[in-house]
């Protein structure tokens, strides 16, 4: 029977009030894909241009040497502009999968990735505003 990753109970977990492979059940961590998930909020006096030319890099790094066959899914969005009483949102996010952590921690490393964040990412985010989290999932590409 697979096993649970997860450290608490929730319905269906393995073995936990539930039946194995229900939506609450995980393979071990070691054989599942990973999503990154990045958003930042960008600076007033960005241009428009900048925020295109920040959209097309992030999604150009799919066609990257090196990264075009560890970056298994991307999308990138730009917030809608609909106001939240808890505070500001971000507004740009890009959602990348990968098969592995390992190969996560490539992208992260690769030098396309870095210049991405250094040429496109830096200059127009709002400092601080940078909000990431990794995490695995059971399938690539699908919510």
């Amino acid at each position: 029977p697979p096993t649970c990753n997860l450290r608490i109970f929730l319905p269906g977990c393995c073995g936990a009030r539930g039946s194995a492979g229900s939506a609450w059940c995980f393979p071990h961590p070691g054989a599942m894909a990973v999503r990154h998930i990045v958003s930042f909020r960008i600076k007033e006096d960005a241009t428009a241009e900048q925020r295109l030319a920040l959209k097309s890099a992030l999604l150009g790094m799919q066609g990257a040497d090196g990264l075009k066959d560890i970056i298994k899914a991307l999308s990138v969005g730009e917030d809608l502009g609909i106001p939240h009483p808890s505070g500001p949102n971000a507004a740009i996010t890009a959602m990348v999968d990968f098969a592995s952590k390992d190969d996560y921690e490539a992208y992260a490393a690769h030098p396309e990735h870095v210049k991405v964040i250094t040429d496109f990412i830096k200059p127009i985010m709002e400092p601080g505003s940078r909000n990431a989290i990794q995490f695995y999932i059971a399938e690539m590409g699908k919510l």
